[in-house]
């Protein structure tokens, strides 16, 4: 802080005096790095899901969370936030921060720039600000330029002015954070704790003062499909053949992996759908296989002529939740090889057979798109590769 401006006295008066403030939002219950990597990352990229549930979860709306920030936007007034307005204003009451929602920004027919409006207090004056301010701002004259002594006088003119204009909005401000304040007994969205780090795919909400997060695992799962079916596949080409006994084992590895962390996708995407759709229902059918979850949900959205076993995608989705339950269910004993076109194999390669899981990523893809379009639900995004985003 540049204390040749002001003193630290003068500063230390001036909180304790100046309760109102309107400049940006009070940000809490989530980490600055959270919030500012999801922020970014949603400005070029589809792939991370909502932050969270409800807008008071991380905008405050009445008493702030202990832990929370400053989220201020990049104006051309930056400079001074006296000269614009904000959505909320906030106020230091014993002891505590508080913020309320009071105005909203809209567009005016006829001219270039909008205005601030609010249904609790007046904030027409506002609006002289502008043109006020383009006149003196044309043109700035510089300390040492001709003239500078009279644009001081004029600035300083203006400012009274501002700060007459000013005074009555900030006292009703305070007015509505004295009212708002005795009306509310509870602030369910208010926490205690230092937030979470979250994943681009979780979102989180506040429930009675308790953070609540939820994983969306499915594109998780899916790029973990791919990337262990790529691998298998490398380990494949790199040996002089497919049954190169030094990479066998970690052959099967990736295959094993690629599997269930399909069947994991597959089901994860439709337990999403489900719960989203049908909770009631939902939360009865847990015990429900892959595939009759997937069929059930195709019924109740009245497709159920889509799901056909005896075409794909839907034969590699009955196939996957067979491979699966394999693994899953894994037996040691002793099983006869199968004699094939190119050879004996064993039936570990038969159950991991390098065609399904090399196609397997397409078949996923296949199946949640024909779901989607079939049911008038937009396409998740993390099915297509996006490199320069860090998503494969």
């Amino acid at each position: 802080f540049n204390f040749d401006k002001l003193s630290e006295y003068d500063l230390e008066e001036a909180v304790r005096s100046r309760h109102v403030v309107v400049h940006g939002t009070l940000t809490h219950n989530v980490s600055a790095d959270v919030w500012s990597s999801r922020a970014i990352e949603r400005l070029v990229s589809d792939i991370p899901v909502g932050l969270c549930e409800q807008p008071d979860d991380v905008i405050a709306e009445g008493l702030v969370s202990d832990y929370h920030f400053p989220f201020i936007g990049n104006p051309i007034d930056v400079w001074d936030q006296k000269l614009s307005c904000s959505s909320h204003f906030q106020v230091l009451d014993t002891g505590q921060f508080w913020q309320w929602h009071i105005a909203d920004f809209v567009q005016v027919e006829g001219r270039h720039y909008g205005k601030w409006t609010s249904s609790e207090v007046d904030l027409e004056p506002l609006d002289q600000i502008h043109e006020k301010l383009a006149l003196l701002r044309n043109p700035v004259i510089k300390p040492g330029k001709p003239g500078h002594t009279d644009f001081k006088v004029d600035i300083e003119k203006f400012y009274q002015w501002l700060n007459d204009l000013r005074r009555p909005i900030l006292d009703a401000l305070w007015d509505i954070h004295v009212r708002k304040r005795r009306a509310q007994s509870s602030f369910p969205k208010v926490t205690k704790c230092i937030p979470p780090q979250l994943s681009r795919f979780e979102s989180f909400t506040i429930r009675n003062g308790e953070i609540y997060t939820k994983f969306f695992a499915a594109p998780v799962f899916f790029r973990s499909c791919r990337q262990h079916a790529i691998e298998a596949e490398k380990l494949v080409s790199s040996g002089d053949k497919q049954g190169s006994v030094a990479k066998l084992d970690e052959i099967y590895q990736e295959r094993a992996n690629a599997i269930i962390l399909g069947a994991a996708c597959l089901e994860a995407f439709i337990n999403d759908l489900g719960f989203e759709h049908f909770p009631k229902l939902w939360k009865n059918v847990e015990s429900l296989s892959l595939t009759a979850k997937w069929q059930l949900y195709l019924v109740l959205k009245g497709k159920n002529d889509l799901f056909d076993p005896g075409r794909e995608p839907y034969q590699s989705l009955v196939q996957l939740k067979k491979s699966r339950d394999k693994m899953m269910h894994f037996k040691g004993d002793y099983k006869k090889v199968r004699q094939m076109t190119n050879g004996v194999i064993t039936h570990t390669e038969h159950d991991l057979r390098r065609e399904f899981v090399c196609d397997l990523p397409n078949r996923l893809e296949q199946l949640i798109q024909e779901l989607c379009e079939a049911t008038a639900l937009p396409i998740p995004p993390w099915l297509t590769p996006k490199p320069n985003f860090g998503w494969m």
